[in-house]
């Protein structure tokens, strides 16, 4: 236990150090660049007949982590077809500096497993509204469509290692990609349904339209699963 311990330590230690080797200033035209912390928990539902429920609670530092950004809080729901495709929705409500944002997504993904490698390939449509505190504003409603192409490996049952890349589109925006996201991570067991996802995102952003920016975020996640029997009348 103490040598897995150990083990657990020097990746968390080696994630951090990779991370906080280059830090940027806070974007602008003159330096468009930013790192940001992403930390949360997640409590995940398995229940009978293919279904599924999830909800999610996390808080954003920007400015070199140095700015608490808010909050986002989510809940989702996904149904299995079959063993290959499965169909997904949430609702997210954001608490930022910028002020309240609600966001819905609806979609699927369709999964593949040979071996120790799963694959899965995501398709999502988002529709996201901002609320503003001023009655003279009007609020902004803004369509998205991503697609994320995933690869995950299990070299054992405690350790999951898995990669990404997501391109984000926005329908009738200036640019029709409005940013890009790439993202490696790990998932360790630490307890008994309890797993701790560490995870690195390298996002290219063009929501701009003068400019183009670069966020890295660190993030960590406590996942807690828990599976549900269907009760016996």
């Amino acid at each position: 236990m103490k040598i897995k311990l150990n083990g657990l330590l020097y990746v968390i230690i080696v994630f951090i150090a990779i991370y906080t080797d280059a830090l940027f200033a806070q974007t602008s035209k003159s330096d468009p660049k930013d790192n940001q912390g992403w930390f949360g928990a997640k409590l995940k539902l398995d229940l009978p007949s293919g279904w599924e429920t999830n909800f999610d609670f996390q808080t954003r530092f920007i400015n070199n982590l140095q700015l608490y950004n808010g909050s986002y809080s989510s809940v989702g729901v996904t149904k299995k077809i079959n063993n290959t495709i499965e169909l997904q929705s949430d609702y997210r409500l954001a608490l930022v500096q910028k002020g309240t944002y609600h966001r819905i997504s609806l979609g699927g993904e369709a999964t593949k497993e040979i071996e120790h490698f799963k694959l899965g390939l995501r398709l999502l449509i988002q529709n996201q509204l901002q609320d503003f505190d001023d009655e003279l504003k009007a609020n902004q409603k803004d369509g998205y469509w991503r697609v994320r192409f995933e690869t995950n490996y299990a070299p054992s049952d405690r350790i999951d290692l898995y990669i990404s890349t997501e391109p984000i589109m926005k329908f009738g925006g200036t640019r029709s990609m409005d940013n890009w996201r790439n993202t490696a991570g790990i998932k360790v067991k630490v307890a008994n349904r309890t797993k701790l996802n560490l995870f690195y995102i390298y996002r290219l952003d063009y929501a701009k339209a003068t400019y183009d920016r670069l966020f890295q975020v660190i993030g960590a996640n406590i996942e807690y699963s828990l599976k549900l029997k269907k009760g016996h009348s």
